[in-house]
């Protein structure tokens, strides 16, 4: 009888300290959310800004492996799930052209940081600065026109050539990051002796106002100019880029040289 207590008593210990074990080893880590808020510099409420939330420098900058993405509602306020364990994280908070980053702090190695878990609301402030209008913006080939000369006058138009257009170049997209870096992308088809991917950069339109906007060629849309490199074979074709003065429309042009006697024109269409 002594001998088979103790033997119950043993198996007894044994269970309780392997239930121990195997409940600390299931336990999950404590999960946190994001809350906030986005003022412009009135300390006004931003409604229907973008808020993107990323775990390294590295993607925030590119745009890369986003964790969360998130909008404000109409009083300015965002929340994400309970997804995030406790630690530093970045985030991007963009409406138009306004934004919560500018390009100084950037190069001296400074981001936009949270930190969970969080003691009330984040207040992410807006400001404008142009960056926000192409800074981690992607675009999509939408169009191609060429220039061409109306029967009996001097006058010079454009005309779509979007039909005859190679479906190697229509699924094309632009990608411009935080980090001023352009990579032009073939997408899924790519076009004879071309890479899929190429790498430049870009300077984005520092003064942005209607009074500092010109009219693109042959049209009276209002676009700003902007310059590019990297993307050898436009630069070859002398090709300029510019964005459309009106945000809302959310639109981009290259004009280039198609040959020595006809210009070409690209439009791309911001993908939100």
């Amino acid at each position: 009888m002594r001998i088979a207590r103790k033997t119950s008593l043993g198996f007894l210990t044994y269970a309780i300290v392997f239930g121990s074990i195997f409940i600390q080893g299931c336990s999950k880590t404590e999960k946190h959310e994001v809350q906030g808020t986005v003022l412009d510099i009135n300390k006004n409420p931003v409604a229907s800004a973008k808020i993107e939330i990323f775990e390294s420098p590295e993607d925030w900058l590119t745009g890369h492996n986003v964790l969360a993405t998130m909008s404000s509602d109409l009083i300015g306020e965002f929340e994400s799930p309970q997804i995030f364990e406790e630690g530093t994280y970045y985030i991007f908070v963009q409406k138009h052209d306004t934004s919560n980053w500018n390009i100084r702090d950037v190069e001296d190695g400074k981001y936009p940081t949270i930190t969970l878990p969080m003691e009330g609301r984040t207040i992410q402030s807006v400001e404008a600065n142009n960056m926000g209008l192409l800074a981690n913006t992607s675009w999509k080939l939408t169009n191609s026109l060429e220039e061409y000369e109306m029967s009996g006058t001097k006058t010079k138009q454009w005309r779509s050539i979007w039909v005859n257009t190679n479906n190697c170049k229509k699924d094309n997209t632009l990608h411009f990051g935080k980090d001023l870096s352009l990579r032009i992308s073939e997408g899924d088809v790519i076009c004879k002796d071309t890479e899929r991917n190429l790498l430049g950069s870009f300077v984005p339109p520092m003064i942005f106002t209607s009074y500092s906007c010109e009219n693109l060629l042959y049209t009276s849309q209002k676009v700003k100019p902007f310059t590019f490199e990297g993307w050898e074979s436009m630069k070859n074709k002398q090709a300029e880029m510019f964005l459309a003065c009106d945000q809302g429309l959310g639109q981009m042009y290259i004009v280039y040289q198609i040959n020595n006697n006809t210009k070409g024109l690209m439009v791309y269409t911001r993908r939100e």
